[in-house]
């Protein structure tokens, strides 16, 4: 299986700057907009929309974000285009251990590397320790934009 053309592996901790306005960034807004016109599209593990939703109602709970703030998030994850893939099968699951354990990664962690390696796509991430696993698996560059 490889990635759609044009494809990125985007985790929950590069996605959340485009929902919570304390993490906003450039790159994380002009990757958005790339992918809102159907420019670039996205890969995900199916974790990820649970993650986007946790990534919302953790900011509400602790006081970062309103109530309204979690509905407009919910809306736009909801907007964004996303190819989610299954991970459930056993040879990922045995993949995603491995990661994890070889780079020190969660299981949540070691799922968008699983991806991102088995489709050959580059991966999105604000984690140290996820982009340097990465480039020791040689997954490709990210595309300039």
């Amino acid at each position: 299986m490889t990635a759609p053309t044009g494809s990125l592996v985007v985790d929950a901790s590069f996605a959340g700057a485009w929902i919570l306005p304390d993490e906003r960034s450039a790159e994380a807004e002009r990757l958005l907009e790339i992918v809102l016109r159907g420019s670039l599209s996205l890969s995900v593990p199916d974790l990820w929309i649970y993650e986007m939703l946790n990534l919302l109602l953790q900011a509400a709970r602790r006081g970062r974000i309103p109530q309204q703030a979690v509905d407009q998030g919910f809306s736009l994850v909801q907007r964004v285009p996303v190819t989610a893939f299954d991970l459930s099968t056993p040879l990922s699951r045995t993949r995603v251990l491995k990661l994890a354990h070889r780079f020190s990664l969660s299981a949540y962690d070691a799922s968008y590397l699983e991806l991102a390696d088995r489709l050959q796509a580059p991966l999105v991430t604000l984690d140290g320790t996820l982009k340097k696993a990465g480039r020791t698996l040689g997954l490709p560059d990210l595309p300039a934009f």
